[in-house]
């Protein structure tokens, strides 16, 4: 027991003599950090009175870019507005309409009868033919007849029509340039045949001064072309065949298959219309006669043409059976396609009948 004791005080002397000792190992060691972090740190520069001289920065090797300025784009000034497309809402009409596509087509005073099929039948007078019809039904087997003018028939021998939605316009100033309508889809070039850009069919153009001929078409732009035969032109001047002092007329010309309308000595009104087919119509200079809202029509007994069109809209005539009236079978205005009389639009039939009276000048020109 005492000899442990011994032992335990021994070590515990010995741990204090050694202490000293160690405490300045580590006073040693942190001496030689202390001083290696020194040596590494950088040296501060020099206090100078002097005002410090930049670095000349490195030669460039690289050779600058330069962008060029892009030229500004020339907005051309907009034209002045010279005319006003009709409103489209004046061609809507009473009736709606179907062609009659087969020729022994039956007409039945009552449904039952047209659902039956009996005896009990009649036929239009004429064909080709057109009807108007007010009214639908359809029976339990799933057919549907219509009631026209002269009865129910089977939708089987009828095709639905859409009246042409083309109109002219009215112009809002004078102007010195002819002006029209491309009558089929077509392309513009320059004057070296390079395309330009598409036109369609009805889209309204106008002439332009050209310092250059090109036979065959018509200057529309800068050197923009288009083919001659695809546009009817109209010149606003008020035509020689009118003569001095023609104030308020209607003037036809068949040639170009163009009307214009002249108010107060000047041109308030255009559009393309449709003549007759065959030279059936005949130029001349008349008056309006008779005026009708809704009227069908038949050939004339010394006529040898066959059809039969009911509830033809704004009906006038200026000469015996020839007249002026709207179309709602066909959309081929601005070409020769009538039995005689002046195809007009829907819309363009209705303005030009609000326009006319009884004894409004017509003139009819051929037309160059």
């Amino acid at each position: 027991m005492t000899n442990k004791r011994l032992d335990h005080k021994a070590t515990k002397a010995l741990i204090i003599i050694n202490a000293p000792r160690n405490l300045w190992r580590c006073v040693f060691i942190l001496s030689v950090l202390v001083l290696i972090l020194v040596s590494c740190a950088p040296a501060a520069p020099p206090a100078s009175t002097s005002t410090p001289t930049a670095s000349p920065l490195p030669s460039l090797t690289a050779t600058a870019t330069i962008i060029p300025t892009p030229t500004p784009t020339i907005t051309p000034t907009p034209e002045p507005a010279w005319y006003t497309p009709l409103n489209p809402t004046i061609g809507q009409l009473k009736f709606q309409y179907a062609e009659v596509v087969n020729k022994r087509a039956r007409v039945y005073p009552t449904f039952q009868d047209a659902v039956a099929k009996n005896g009990n039948y009649g036929y239009l007078p004429k064909y080709p033919a057109y009807v108007a019809y007010t009214a639908s039904r359809s029976s339990e087997d799933g057919r549907t007849f219509f009631l026209t003018q002269n009865g129910w028939m089977d939708g089987a021998d009828l095709q639905m029509l859409t009246p042409s939605t083309f109109a002219g316009f009215e112009l809002t100033r004078a102007v010195d340039f002819r002006f029209g309508w491309v009558l089929a889809d077509t392309q513009s070039v320059n004057s070296a045949g390079t395309p330009i850009r598409a036109y369609s069919r009805y889209e309204v153009v106008h002439e332009v001064p050209a310092a250059t001929q090109n036979p065959g078409h018509i200057a529309v732009g800068a050197d923009e072309w288009l083919p001659e035969d695809n546009v009817a032109l109209i010149n606003p001047q008020v035509p020689a065949e009118a003569g001095a002092g023609a104030c308020r007329f209607i003037y036809v010309d068949i040639a170009t298959q163009t009307l214009g309308v002249y108010e107060d000595c000047k041109l308030i009104f255009a559009t393309l219309v449709s003549t007759g087919a065959n030279d059936w119509t005949f130029e001349g200079d008349y008056n309006i006669l008779y005026k009708v809202e809704y009227n069908s029509i038949l050939p004339p007994e010394t006529s040898t043409s066959n059809y039969y069109i009911e509830q033809v809209p704004y009906f006038m005539t200026y000469a015996q059976n020839f007249g002026f009236h709207g179309a709602y079978w066909h959309d081929n205005f601005g070409a020769a396609a009538s039995h005689g009389c002046i195809n007009l639009s829907p819309a363009d039939a209705k303005w030009l009948y609000d326009w006319a009276v009884i004894g409004t000048r017509v003139i009819i020109s051929p037309g160059k």
